[in-house]
């Protein structure tokens, strides 16, 4: 199953504390490319506001165990997280269509 979650940092200092642990991040983001099927930064006027990751995984719970080990995380950047069940069902990451019965 794929998760997303829309990660929305907290204020003011958010920017700072990704900057403290954007090595570990990232050496997070490496450790588990295999579980990884989007992830950057959302922005907003050109300035990062949060993460959006998409995992794969069992189930939701799972999947939030993961994020539960990314730094940021454990830095307690984020102000909110919010979790839920992504269905990839267009686009060119699917090859085109694929939802249920299109095939």
């Amino acid at each position: 199953m794929l998760v997303s979650f829309y990660c929305y940092d907290k204020k003011p200092d958010s920017q700072k504390l990704r900057d403290r642990y954007l090595s570990a991040h990232l050496s997070w983001v490496e450790d588990n490319l295999a579980l990884i099927r989007v992830a950057g930064p959302l922005r907003e006027n050109g300035q990062i506001v949060g993460s959006l990751y998409v995992l794969e995984a069992v189930d939701l719970d799972n999947a939030h165990k993961r994020l539960k080990t990314d730094p940021y995380y454990q830095a307690d950047i984020w102000q909110t997280v919010e979790i839920n069940e992504f269905n990839a069902y267009a686009g060119t990451w699917v090859d085109g269509k694929n939802w249920p019965g299109s095939k």
